[in-house]
């Protein structure tokens, strides 16, 4: 559920292109919640620093396994 606010517009965005209703509904709910704490943080000027820190957390491993596909399709570029 930690999905940055530039991912859940795509993945909105995306779901809307392939016509996945079932996948739309639920990002669809993702946006809400990221625009939620979003507004939540803008309007008290207080950051939850353990949810902050899951995020990062889980942005990394995302980043690494986006990293090691990207890495296979290199490999059959050559």
């Amino acid at each position: 559920m930690f999905f940055t606010f530039s991912e859940a517009v795509y993945a909105v965005d995306l779901d809307k292109l392939m016509r996945n209703e079932d996948s739309l509904k639920l990002n669809c709910i993702v946006y809400i919640l990221v625009l939620d704490v979003l507004i939540k943080e803008y309007n008290t000027k207080q950051i939850d620093e353990n949810l902050k820190q899951k995020a990062l957390e889980v942005y990394k491993k995302l980043e690494e396994r986006k990293a090691k596909e990207n890495s296979k399709y290199h490999i059959y570029q050559y």
